[in-house]
């Protein structure tokens, strides 16, 4: 992964294909402030590898992972919400995902 911005913590490789472009997946995910308080765990979600309805923090660290695979990583906030303040997200907030299962979808 050279994504500038994107640091994997820990990847365990899956033993099926690598997710490409236009890949229907459906993840399990949790995400973290980089405090360690959780913002969502253990929650299920299905969307297509390079759609922009999700953040490029998550979209960027799916990179290269495999089918079956458990990736944990950090975002900088320049791939998540920046400047912005959301509810529980502070202003440029590091985000940290842990994506526990990642499988392809019809």
């Amino acid at each position: 992964m050279s994504k500038r911005g994107i640091k994997i913590l820990s990847d365990t490789p899956g033993s099926g294909p690598p997710l490409k472009k236009g890949d229907r997946v459906r993840l399990r995910y949790s995400i973290l402030l980089n405090r360690g308080e959780y913002l969502v765990r253990d929650e299920v979600a299905d969307f297509t590898i390079g759609d922009r309805s999700v953040i490029a923090g998550l979209r960027y660290g799916l990179e290269g992972m495999r089918v079956g695979g458990v990736r944990r990583f950090r975002a900088s906030p320049h791939l998540c919400y920046r400047g912005e303040e959301l509810e529980r997200i502070p202003k440029n907030a590091v985000l940290v995902f842990d994506i526990t299962n990642v499988e392809l979808i019809a």
